[in-house]
C-alpha cells in the first residue's frame, strides 16, 4: 500500500503549493480543500484498512 502514501503526499503537496499561492489562476482556498481531503482520504482508507484487515482498530494495517 506505498501507492496511498505516494499519492497522499503528492496531494497534500499539490494543496500545500496551491495554497500558497504559487500558482496561478488557482485559489488558495483550493489548495487548503484539497489539503485536508488528501489528509482525510489516507486517514479514512487507513480506518477502513484496518477494520477489514482484522475487524480492530488498532492500527494492524500498514498503508
Amino acid at each position: 500500500m506505498k501507492a496511498l502514501k505516494y499519492l497522499s503526499y503528492v496531494g497534500k503537496l499539490a494543496g500545500f503549493v496551491a495554497a500558497l499561492d504559487t500558482l496561478p489562476f488557482v485559489d488558495p482556498k483550493v489548495g487548503v480543500v484539497i489539503f485536508a481531503a488528501a489528509s482525510l482520504l489516507k486517514d479514512t482508507v487507513n480506518r477502513i484498512g484496518d477494520l477489514l484487515d482484522d475487524g480492530k482498530v488498532n492500527q494492524s494495517f500498514k498503508a
